[in-house]
């Protein structure tokens, strides 16, 4: 008789978002290369693996390029 694993026994896995770091179910029917969303925190990612789950970020969200912190604005 096998164990019961809360994670896995209602035949869905989970990945783990590497911003907000909450779980992000990943259904029966995803398919590899799928666009999953974080719940939380609105990040994308790919679905590149399903056993064992892996997801890559699909855009990098927090790119330091963007920070605006070292433009001085002249009025």
């Amino acid at each position: 008789m096998g164990t019961f694993n809360k994670h896995l026994g209602d035949g869905e896995r989970f990945g783990k978002c590497e911003i907000c770091l909450e779980h992000i179910p990943v259904e029966y029917y995803f398919n590899k290369g799928d666009s999953l969303v974080c719940y939380e925190c609105g990040t994308e990612y790919v679905l590149s693996s399903k056993n064992p789950v892996k997801l890559t970020m699909s855009e990098a969200r927090y790119d330091p390029d963007d920070y605006s912190g070292d433009f001085l604005f002249e009025d």
